[in-house]
């Protein structure tokens, strides 16, 4: 076989060709997989934030049952004018007892 420009020149070009094609179908496949691993991300992602939300619904339920159980304990009763001196005296005698 003889070597010569020609020879060099059209197995550079088929090297090239080649080289490229298979950068191509590397790249669409590393392209494709990346897709995949971000699609099985967003789902795990979505499935978390679910799980998240759940968790607050359930704790903001339980303290609104909480609450509800604690509500009629906290109410005071608003006293009239004539009460308030009542309540002062019981609660003289009440301290003075202690």
């Amino acid at each position: 076989m003889i070597i010569d420009a020609k020879a060099i020149v059209l197995t550079l070009v088929v090297v090239c060709v080649g080289f490229f094609a298979g950068l191509r179908m590397v790249r669409s496949f590393a392209l494709s997989i990346a897709q995949e691993n971000h699609d099985a991300n967003q789902a795990i992602d979505q499935a978390e934030e679910e799980k998240r939300l759940k968790q607050e619904r359930h704790a903001d339920v339980a303290a609104a049952s909480a609450f509800a159980k604690v509500e009629p304990l906290l109410t005071v009763p608003k006293a009239t004018p004539g009460e308030s001196a009542a309540a002062a005296a019981d609660a003289s005698k009440v301290s003075a007892e202690v």
